[in-house]
């Protein structure tokens, strides 16, 4: 969830680690043209210095009888006056291993190592760089209040994606969790073939309460939060 991050003040509004909860969990749905297919559950932790994250997602239903497979997602890394800074992230599938991936972010080095099946990749590491898990939670640890946009690299361990989000606060979002007043982030530009949005539940913690993944000629991969648990 694409963030040394001191240079991200003009990008995301800063916190204290302190206001961080400690501890969240949370569930979510994963819907193909308002069919479940899968059910994710997302932990969140932090110390006051170091962060981990861990997201297992497993499919239900008919998904489940033909794909029995289990993803299961980790993001780790440290926590400053800006947020998150990843430092190690993990993708790993029970059976289908080659889809396999893993990040390590070297921040005095300014180097991110990629590794996967094509094998291992060293590049650049610019300022801001989350990882595909920690980019979520930094909504949490450094809310976009008063931004009209965001713009960050994100890496899922194979490959960098450049990120740019148009921001429209004051929204209102209905999930299985409930309705919830929101900010959305809508990806730009608006004509490139992979699409998202994210809705940012504004009264718990900013978590991402629904996300909607759209491809040229795909249906929509819908996420929406069905359980919510925070712990201050």
């Amino acid at each position: 969830m694409r963030i040394a991050l001191a240079l991200l003040i003009g990008l995301f509004s800063t916190t204290l680690w302190a206001e961080i909860p400690h501890r969240i969990e949370s569930k979510y749905d994963i819907l193909v043209k308002g069919v479940k297919l899968a059910e994710v559950r997302e932990v969140f932790t932090h110390d006051g210095n170091e962060f981990h994250i861990q997201a297992i997602t497993k499919p239900v239903g008919l998904l489940a009888l033909f794909k029995p497979e289990t993803i299961s997602v980790i993001s780790e890394g440290t926590i400053g006056s800006t947020g998150l800074q990843p430092t190690k992230f993990t993708q790993k599938r029970v059976s289908d291993t080659k889809m396999n991936s893993a990040a390590e972010f070297d921040w005095a080095h300014h180097e991110l190592t990629h590794r996967d099946n094509a094998g291992l990749r060293q590049l650049d590491l610019a300022v801001g760089t989350q990882d595909r898990l920690s980019m979520m939670y930094q909504f949490v640890a450094a809310p976009p209040r008063g931004k009209l946009e965001l713009k960050f690299d994100m890496s899922n361990g194979s490959r960098i994606e450049k990120l740019h989000y148009q921001i429209k606060p004051e929204q209102t979002v209905t999930t299985s969790f409930g309705t919830m007043r929101s900010y959305n982030l809508t990806s730009l530009p608006f004509n490139v073939p992979k699409k998202s949005e994210i809705w940012l539940a504004i009264d718990h913690n900013f978590v991402p309460c629904k996300v909607v993944f759209t491809e040229d000629g795909s249906n929509s991969l819908v996420q929406v939060l069905t359980d919510l648990k925070i712990f201050p």
